[in-house]
């Protein structure tokens, strides 16, 4: 249970910025209603970021659930159309920003699942690659540390973000995770030539820089890597909060500074 309470001013633009994203969400699910693809990827990411087990799917804490779950399913959100394998397979490969991954894993951790191998020993599943709200779901097992001294190298660490959010919110209190396990970061700004597809929305007006040094200075921080290549943290102490003095800098799209903490970190 998260320990942000009605009448805290994060609860507040905790309650805002969820809004927000529901009021974007709603307008892109108009756009995309006629697109077969684009609905079952948003049904997936609904169920294996957020649902899972409240909806009877057998998700382990590595946020694998069995695809035979999926296509089985009762739930309105996953059963409104005939889904089959091959639909499923076909967002997992054309998903722009990697959002999931299949794997064949152990039978024993699904017991009563139908096994898929000719063995018999192992279980076809999916999970979303990052994301998750659900809080059983183990860190270690869903995404990669990135040792501190690496951290200190990586060149770039960035959280993309809005205005408002920037002025009301992070700006006084640090990055939130929010709802959700991780705060999320990029390796760099939006750019497929480089390989930096996802991490952040191409809608994002200010760009927030971490302090890798200081981050990798700090036993209590934890990073991570996921599959797809999103940069993530709990924040110090895995409490959900990266307070402002981990941050570099903050500029918007045309390079202009809304601050910079460079010469006094």
């Amino acid at each position: 249970m998260s320990d942000i309470q009605p009448g805290d001013k994060k609860y507040t633009d905790t309650k805002l910025d969820t809004k927000t994203r529901h009021q974007k969400r709603k307008r892109n699910s108009r756009k995309s209603n006629h697109n077969p693809t684009e609905i079952l990827s948003r049904a997936l990411s609904w169920a294996l970021r957020h649902q899972g087990p409240s909806i009877g799917l057998s998700m382990t804490p590595d946020g694998f659930v069995p695809v035979s779950q999926i296509l089985a399913s009762k739930h309105p959100k996953l059963s409104s159309s005939a889904w089959t394998l091959q639909d499923i397979r076909e967002v997992v490969k054309a998903s722009d920003k990697q959002r999931f991954q299949l794997d064949e894993r152990p039978a024993e951790n699904y017991p009563g699942v139908s096994q898929d191998s000719a063995e018999g020993n192992s279980v076809l599943c999916i999970r979303a690659t990052q994301g998750h709200s659900l809080k059983f779901i183990d860190s270690d097992l869903l995404l990669v540390p990135i040792p501190s001294e690496e951290l200190d190298t990586l060149p770039t660490i960035v959280h993309g973000t809005y205005q408002h959010m920037w002025t009301e919110s992070i700006s006084k209190q640090g990055l939130s995770r929010m709802n959700r396990n991780h705060i999320h970061f990029a390796a760099g700004l939006p750019d497929p030539k480089k390989g930096v597809i996802s991490g952040m929305r191409k809608t994002c007006d200010v760009y927030i820089y971490v302090n890798t040094a200081k981050c990798a200075a700090n036993p209590d921080i934890q990073f991570y890597r996921s599959a797809n290549g999103v940069i993530l943290t709990a924040g110090v102490k895995g409490e959900g909060i990266l307070p402002m003095e981990y941050i570099s800098h903050v500029s918007d799209p045309k390079g202009n500074l809304l601050l910079d903490q460079r010469t006094t970190s």
